[in-house]
């Protein structure tokens, strides 16, 4: 086969990940959030450089038979509030309540960021249209400074009444026209303050979007890569750019780890699985039990949760990263939730960082090499962490600068494991039968210590855990789904509701350039249940009994054309043999230097074993065993430590 890349774009670092089947490459690349096409390049440049020995972005493109694309645009956009204002026009009488919402938004920053202007109240008594009031709205909101406008009604019908009277007055081949998004063609769901929402957030990011994803789509076309470029969703599979929504593209990156997480709980048979990506700035939480990811029934976007229509992962994030602040307030330790990112990044990486971050704790107390950090990109200056701890955690606490790095580590390690315990015990999932998968850039370092503070007995570090969300993206295929409130299934009929989706899909994948003899379909019907989303096959007159306990109950339909996937080893156990070390390095743990074993998981044969305290280091790969765990090496590739008995 050609080649399968992956890119996932993330806040700090962009990962990507590129195999034939036989050759394997992986990259890090610093995020230019100034310019998210820079980056882009960058990491197809990288990966060409891995694969031929010299930067050949043609021949890359011209080798690969797909390439499947996560952005953290939107999600930068969201936290950042750097979207395209948008204008709302809504039933009148609802321009206060925002159909409920108001309740639930309270007077959150980021809806008066998408929101700047009052919503415009639409008159349709006896569902007619009042087309000078209409008209006025919109001369109203684009004086205001909108460059995008939402139509949110109760019904089809009469958002239908509007679309005619905007396409008249507004034609869409003339420059002057605004943008209109009316929310039932995003999504069908009858909680009206929910579509509102979603089809705000859709139209705050779908400008920037659309302009960044379409220049990234260019780059690859102008170089002839074979098929589009697909882009990753947060429902967990791809499109093309021409096909994808931007609220699907929010929260994209962790959905990826989630998916690698799947294959890996099948693999390893975990029948729970916690994941655990720590990067630049956040730690993500999410969970894999009975081998499905848990999903929430109606994701939540930015800090301030707002509830949308959409189902999205279940991921927990909190502030706390390679590159999260570290300081003492009140004689304790704090970390995050401001991150200094990649750029200046900590203050080792010397430029321009100026406060302690648990990456400057970590090279001091040895476990970070500071002369191959992220493959040798980067020589860390230990002298710079050395200041930061000494003036912003040391001296306030009366520490000596050993004892501080020693404190910073345990209260970084003990404060996400408690984080851990509460997200696992609000969805009573039993952590001693659980196992951990550690990822991300951040993820395996302090691994160990979490593991052990939250009472975990298995931990599993993949072979490519520094890049998994990109390697994840790689088991994803192409899809779309119809979703139909179950009422109007009711109403309408299945046959009707099923009929008209099948349509929709053809026509999708028909653009998609996917043969009709090409695609499948699933029919299921879904719903919340305790918030978390429920999904089981449907059966013809079986509605009512396969509603029966949820909420929110639709009939949906996805069509599926699978792409190849990544290949995964054997999880056959294979006969342990002693590791062979690769070096040594002296490692302060608890306050006291120790001289430990360096191996290398790259290197390391399967069933390669021992015990710890021991290191793993490799390109950009560094995992700490700690005493009373040992370690092995699978089929796979992947580092298996265990709790002693």
């Amino acid at each position: 086969m050609g080649l399968l890349v992956n890119i996932d774009n993330g806040g700090s670092f962009t990962d990507a990940f590129a195999t034939d089947g036989e050759r394997v490459a992986h990259i890090k690349s610093p995020t230019t959030p100034h310019d998210l096409s820079q980056c882009f390049v960058d990491s197809l440049d990288r990966l060409s450089r891995e694969l031929y020995g010299a930067e050949d972005l043609a021949r890359l493109l011209g080798d690969t038979d797909h390439l499947r694309y996560s952005t953290t645009s939107g999600t930068n956009a969201v936290v950042e509030h750097k979207g395209s204002p948008v204008g709302v026009m809504l039933l009148a009488g609802e321009e206060q309540s925002l159909y409920g919402a108001a309740d639930t938004l309270g007077k959150t920053s980021l809806w008066s960021a998408m929101v700047p202007a009052a919503p415009v109240a639409l008159s349709l008594g006896n569902n007619t249209l009042d087309e000078a009031e209409l008209m006025q709205g919109f001369t109203t909101l684009i004086a205001g400074g909108v460059s995008r406008v939402v139509v949110a009604l109760p019904t089809v019908e009469q958002e239908m009444l509007v679309k005619d009277a905007v396409l008249e007055r507004y034609p869409r081949h003339l420059l002057g026209a605004i943008p209109v998004l009316f929310s039932h063609e995003l999504v069908r769901d009858d909680n009206n303050a929910r579509r509102l929402l979603s089809a705000v957030v859709n139209s705050y990011l779908h400008s920037g979007m659309e302009h960044f994803l379409y220049g990234a789509e260019r780059i690859t076309k102008q170089h002839h890569l074979a098929s589009p470029m697909l882009i990753y969703r947060n429902d967990g599979d791809s499109a093309r750019v021409a096909k994808t929504t931007a609220i699907k593209t929010y929260g994209s990156g962790p959905r990826g780890g989630m998916e690698g997480m799947v294959a890996y709980a099948g693999m390893y048979d975990a029948s729970a699985m916690v994941g655990m990506d720590i990067g630049g700035t956040t730690t993500d939480i999410s969970m894999v039990v009975d081998g499905a990811p848990t999903e929430l029934a109606h994701g939540l976007v930015g800090d301030e949760e707002i509830p949308s229509s959409f189902a999205m992962g279940d991921i927990v994030s909190f502030g706390y990263g390679g590159s999260s602040i570290i300081r003492v307030e009140n004689k304790d330790i704090v970390i995050g939730p401001e991150s200094v990112g990649a750029a200046p990044g900590p203050a080792c990486f010397g430029r321009g960082g100026s406060v302690a971050t648990i990456t400057d704790a970590l090279l001091l107390a040895g476990m970070i090499d500071p002369d191959n950090y992220l493959g040798g990109e980067l020589n860390l200056d230990k002298s710079l962490s050395a200041g930061v701890i000494q003036s912003d955690i040391a001296e306030p606490l009366g520490l000596s600068l050993d004892q501080a790095v020693d404190a910073m580590i345990n209260a970084y390690e003990g404060q996400i494991a408690q984080h851990m315990n509460a997200v696992m015990s609000a969805r009573k999932i039993d952590i001693g039968d659980s196992a951990l998968l550690a990822f991300g850039g951040g993820g395996p370092m302090n691994a160990g210590g979490i593991a052990e503070a939250a009472g975990f007995k298995r931990l599993i570090v993949p072979a490519y855990s520094s890049v998994f969300s990109a390697y994840g993206i790689g088991f994803s295929d192409l899809s779309h789904h119809y979703r139909v409130p179950m009422a109007e299934v009711l109403e309408r009929g299945e046959e009707a509701v099923i009929t008209e989706m099948r349509s929709r899909a053809s026509r999708d994948m028909f653009g998609e350039g996917i043969d009709a003899c090409d695609w499948n379909e699933s029919l299921e019907v879904s719903g919340s249940k305790n918030g978390q989303l429920s999904v089981q096959p449907y059966a013809s007159g079986q509605l009512s009994a396969l509603s029966a306990g949820l909420a929110d109950s639709a009939l949906q339909l996805t069509a599926t054309h699978t792409l190849q996937h990544l290949s995964l080893q054997t999880a056959t156990d294979v006969p342990a043999a002693p590791a062979q070390a690769t070096g040594e390095a002296t490692v302060n743990i608890n306050g006291e230097p120790l001289k430990l074993a360096v191996y290398s998981l790259k290197t390391a044969s399967a069933g390669a074993s021992g015990d710890g305290p021991a290191l793993f280091r490799d390109d950009y790969l560094t995992c700490l065993i700690r005493a009373g765990w040992s370690f092995k090496v699978s089929a796979n590739g992947d580092l298996i430590v265990e709790k002693q008995s």
